[in-house]
């Protein structure tokens, strides 16, 4: 279902949202509390009905190694690590953002279980590329225009049976409109976000589902 909210577009109700937020198992106290700080100071953070599925596709993929792009504040590492016994890799290239994850993780207690790279992602993914590390799981959560740029990388980095797991891939349902309904500012992002997922959906080495959950969630599974 898409609902419009000012000029902005929804997916989900957001009756139904904040039904989910309300019934939803919580994580840990800790984890609610780095949640509700993030919210307060309009941190952007993984949506309740999103962090859901993750945590029901991380419990059936049971992945010993995860490869995060996009650490932010270390929220979604705390919470994949609360729900599967695997270690991550996070990576995040603003300064203040990668302190404020150091201070999350270790007052989570995950600091022997999460490595942060520092730096840009280009660099890093190319890097773990050289080195012939590969990961079960991939959650991709950074820059929405640089999906399509990473993902052979990506697909390179990903273990046979791994899984991709891309979020925001329908930017709240304002990837359908109108190319002059949308801001110009946006328009690259969003040319970009539909050739990734065409390209996902038609990727003969992948088995790919789309759901229109949160802001849109793009799941690939490697046929290797």
């Amino acid at each position: 279902m898409t609902v419009s909210r000012g000029t902005r577009t929804m997916i989900t109700n957001p009756k139904v949202l904040e039904y989910l937020d309300i019934i939803s198992p919580l994580n840990s106290s800790v984890a609610e509390e780095i949640r509700a700080k993030a919210k307060k100071n309009y941190i952007p953070i993984i949506k309740r009905d999103t962090e859901n599925l993750l945590k029901f596709v991380l419990k059936m993929q049971n992945p010993g190694s995860i490869l995060e792009i996009g650490c932010a504040i270390g929220y979604s590492a705390i919470v994949m690590l609360e729900n599967s016994n695997a270690n991550i890799w996070t990576v995040e290239k603003m300064p203040d953002r990668v302190e404020e994850a150091k201070r999350n993780i270790k007052y989570a207690g995950f600091e022997s279980r999460i490595k942060i790279l520092e730096g840009d992602a280009d660099d890093i993914l190319k890097s773990l590329a050289d080195k012939h590390k590969k990961f079960d799981f991939i959650f991709m959560d950074a820059a929405k225009a640089q999906y399509i740029m990473w993902l052979p990388i990506v697909k390179e980095l990903l273990k046979e049976a791994g899984m991709i797991f891309s979020d925001n891939c329908l930017q709240e349902g304002d990837l359908l409109e109108s190319s002059f309904a949308i801001r110009k500012r946006d328009k690259t992002i969003y040319k970009r976000m539909r050739e990734y997922i065409y390209l996902l959906l038609h990727d003969e080495t992948l088995d790919s589902w789309i759901f229109s959950i949160g802001d849109g969630v793009l799941l690939s599974r490697s046929r290797r």
